[in-house]
């Protein structure tokens, strides 16, 4: 995307816009011939009109090249707009994954639904969680999440803080799976 190529090669990134630097963040990316490319926050520091042109940028390759794109992002509605599966972490574990709609629109965890609860439009009653997030040096025993959970702290289930979940895979036979021992 960056035209014609000659007026860019020679430039520092500091004489670049953040639109043009990903660009050629990307490109360094593509110039190995991946089949898949990691994208960490890829537009988080844009303004709205060049998150978008990078977006469709990143969505075009993708198609063209037939690139399989891992985008990670604090920002649901970017993985609403170019994800096909999403997964939603909670101290660094996977808590629940599926297709975009099962996740964002019929969402199983207590975590995703406190999420995505303080959304704006979200109409739902936003759902405060209490307490700090652990330390993600000493993590809870037991569910992570269970020490903010307001399903646990309902219930006042004592399985949350002792069992420990299994690590969410991938299972494409499944449209979502959540790891929490009071949700089916």
């Amino acid at each position: 995307g960056l035209r014609p190529p000659e007026e860019f090669a020679g430039r520092f990134p500091h004489e670049m816009s953040g639109g043009q630097q990903q660009r050629v963040v990307i490109a360094g990316a593509l110039a190995l011939e991946p089949s898949v490319i990691v994208a960490d926050e890829p537009v988080a520091s844009l303004d709205a009109s060049v998150r978008g042109e990078i977006l469709k940028l990143i969505l075009e390759l993708r198609d063209s090249l037939g690139l399989s794109a891992l985008v990670v992002s604090h920002d649901l509605g970017l993985a609403w707009n170019i994800a096909d599966r999403v997964a939603v972490m909670y101290l660094g574990r996977i808590v629940e994954t599926g297709t975009v709609e099962e996740v964002l629109l019929r969402p199983k965890h207590p975590y995703t639904r406190a999420l995505l609860s303080v959304l704006p439009d979200s109409g739902e009653q936003p759902v405060l969680l209490t307490g700090e997030p652990p330390d993600p040096a000493a993590v809870p025993g037991g569910c992570r999440f269970h020490p903010r959970c307001p399903l646990r702290a309902a219930e006042q289930d004592t399985l949350c803080d002792s069992r420990d979940l299994p690590v969410l895979t991938g299972d494409p036979s499944r449209s979502s799976l959540a790891a929490c021992h009071l949700v089916h």
